[in-house]
């Protein structure tokens, strides 16, 4: 495992999201408050982007090493007859999907079929979610207009205020929703939409040859973030705060603390979706998940093959090194940190 002096000197390693900055990203800003990204050699830069149309060009540029898109843009550029980003997955970081759809609670909309002629928000027509939905209302026989209505309050204004019938955004979104007084329902999914894995940590194929050591050390460091948060959620929360103090709302602060990692949890238990009764593999990609996605974009008319070179999607090769930690350390180190 790497470690660092104080005196050496810090790989730069650009990070960005798909969105802006919020708490599900959480571990990734407590990798760089605790000093985990420091540890392995990292000097980490976290930013924010509208989309992952927005954020694939930016890594094709090199102007960004590590990104953290949905899967669907990557499998489609792996189909027949279309030009392949090289661009791969190594580290699964929401194991199941982030997405859902959800309407006020006195909505009269009690299915997605329900939502045929009606309108859809969604954060922008280059969210990675976008092809997802398309495929999941082809599948269903849905014709529904989709709307880019941002994140946050614009896209909370546009449900309350019934510019649109329905909302398809994250899951911090809506609990933040929630927690704001809100009263909303959640329309369930077809089963194998809901059980994909979402959003995770991808970098190019040159930089997996080239630098393996600063993908590991990065991932580590984010599984181990990963184990404080769930060891200490309150800190967690408290920790992206210290770095990120505006999205902090004033008011009774336990009750403040309680509603954010209310939000917080919305996303994080999707991090820890690992399967029941076995070590955690810290990254680790299914194969038959990949597949479950060629096949939901297929039959939703998102693709128009089936064959497709899931090795140049994703791999599993840094898995056993980004795992090499100490999980009983950082458990203790969580139940035991005080933020100042």
């Amino acid at each position: 495992m790497m470690s660092t002096s104080a005196n050496a000197e810090l790989t730069k390693v650009r990070n960005a999201n798909v969105t802006d900055i919020t708490l599900s990203q959480a571990p990734v800003i407590v990798a760089q408050e605790l000093g985990y990204f420091k540890d392995e050699g990292l000097d980490v830069e976290v930013m924010g982007f509208k989309g992952t149309g927005t954020l694939i060009p930016q890594m094709l540029a090199k102007r960004v090493d590590i990104g953290y898109p949905n899967p669907d843009t990557i499998i489609l550029s792996n189909a027949p007859g279309q030009k392949r980003l090289p661009l791969k997955f190594f580290y699964n970081s929401t194991r199941s999907s982030g997405w859902e759809f959800i309407v006020p609670a006195e909505s009269p909309i009690k299915t997605l079929k329900d939502l045929d002629g009606k309108t859809l928000g969604v954060g922008a027509m280059s969210f990675g979610n976008v092809p997802i939905t398309k495929a999941e209302f082809k599948e269903l026989g849905i014709n529904a207009t989709m709307v880019p209505v941002g994140i946050g309050s614009a896209a909370f204004l546009a449900l309350t205020s019934k510019k649109i019938d329905a909302l398809n955004l994250f899951d911090t979104q809506h609990a933040t929703l929630e927690v704001q007084g809100t009263k909303i329902r959640r329309l369930p999914q077809l089963p194998r939409y809901a059980n994909l894995f979402s959003n995770g940590f991808i970098a190019s194929d040159e930089m997996i040859k080239e630098k393996p050591q600063v993908l590991t050390g990065f991932g580590r460091a984010v599984a181990k973030a990963t184990v404080f948060c769930e060891a200490n959620r309150e800190a967690c929360v408290e920790l992206f705060w210290k770095k990120y103090p505006d999205p902090r709302p004033g008011g009774d602060a336990q009750k403040v603390l309680a509603d954010n990692v209310q939000v917080f949890n919305s996303r994080f238990n999707k991090m820890l979706d690992f399967p029941a009764g076995q070590p955690r593999q810290w990254g680790q990609y299914d194969e038959k998940t990949w597949q479950n996605f060629v096949d939901a974009l297929y039959d939703g008319g998102q693709l128009q093959s089936k064959e497709i070179n899931l090795a140049n999607c994703y791999t599993n090769a840094l898995v056993p090194a980004m795992s090499d930690f100490d999980a009983a350390a950082v458990v203790a180190q969580a139940k035991s940190y005080k933020v100042e």
